[in-house]
């Protein structure tokens, strides 16, 4: 008989209480332990997840951008709803794969409108250096024909 294979999750329901309890109380002190015990591993584990699962690895500087999208989530932890019927796994991680979307979106972008200037310069020039027009290859034998 196989064995089963137990499964390591990192976002149970240990991790939504404890955002529900971050979402309820006022209370600094209590927020800060939810985060650091809970919330925190939770969401490091899912941005890595979400970053390989749809394949961001190769978007520029992702070690900052993921650091910058736990930022993103600890500032937009306490808009979360429990009673709008979603589950706090479901929420954050829709918002961040719509992060890193967006972050694609906007490299891109940059990427396309950034044109080095040598580059253009270098367009110019050889559109001036190279002229393939026959008329002139004839004109420029017969003189130097009649120049010798």
């Amino acid at each position: 008989m196989p064995k089963k294979s137990k499964k390591n999750y990192y976002f149970t329901s240990v991790h939504e209480q404890a955002i529900v309890e971050y979402c309820s109380t006022e209370s600094r002190e209590q927020r800060e332990k939810l985060y650091i015990n809970y919330i925190q591993p939770a969401f490091s584990e899912m941005v890595d997840k979400i970053i390989y699962t749809y394949k961001f690895t190769n978007i520029p500087n992702i070690d900052v951008l993921k650091d910058d999208c736990k930022v993103w989530l600890t500032t937009i932890l306490s808009k979360y709803d429990p009673n709008r019927g979603s589950k706090a796994f479901s929420y954050f991680s829709v918002i961040t794969k719509h992060w890193f979307i967006h972050q694609l979106k906007k490299n891109s972008t940059k990427i396309k409108r950034e044109v080095a200037y040598e580059e253009i310069v270098k367009e110019n020039q050889h559109e001036k250096l190279v002229y393939n027009d026959e008329t002139y290859i004839v004109e420029r034998q017969k003189a130097e024909f009649w120049y010798h």
